[in-house]
């Protein structure tokens, strides 16, 4: 009887992870000298749009690193107009971790941290990174 009702509490919880996406992922976090919090805020649903891939498969990503590295610098002119560009310090390839799905598909984006520049100067700040995803879609700071 006991695990009957175990198994009536579980079902639906399992029923709800297999066919919900998980939930948003924050591989970075930072703040400011004042306190104020952000975060690098990835929505699980954009992930799950932009496409499942894995290195285990032995083939190149959707979205080449210098493809990633070209839609970041697009990013920044929109995104950071006071600046005269940015210089990228590093790329990274970041998988998506789903605590509460039991999917077999992989996903994975970049994160992509940079120095915006100034008169030729770099300016060193704690918010210089934002995500890219397998789709194309670069993904900022926020305030968290």
């Amino acid at each position: 009887m006991k695990s009957i009702f175990i198994l009536i509490f579980l079902l639906p919880l399992f029923a709800h992870a297999t066919t919900e996406f998980c939930e948003d992922h924050t591989p970075r976090t930072t703040s400011t000298h004042d306190g104020e919090k952000y975060g690098l805020v990835v929505p699980g649903s954009k992930v799950e749009k932009a496409g499942s891939w894995s290195p285990k498969e032995m083939i190149s990503p959707p979205l080449a690193t210098y493809k990633a590295y070209s839609l970041v610098q697009d990013w920044a002119v929109t995104n950071l107009p006071k600046f005269d560009g940015i210089e990228i310090r590093s790329i990274e390839l970041v998988k998506y971790h789903c605590l509460a799905g039991f999917s077999k598909q992989e996903y994975w984006y970049y994160v992509v941290e940079f120095d915006p520049l100034l008169d030729g100067n770099k300016m060193y700040g704690s918010k210089n990174f934002v995500a890219v995803l397998m789709s194309g879609e670069v993904i900022g700071v926020k305030s968290i």
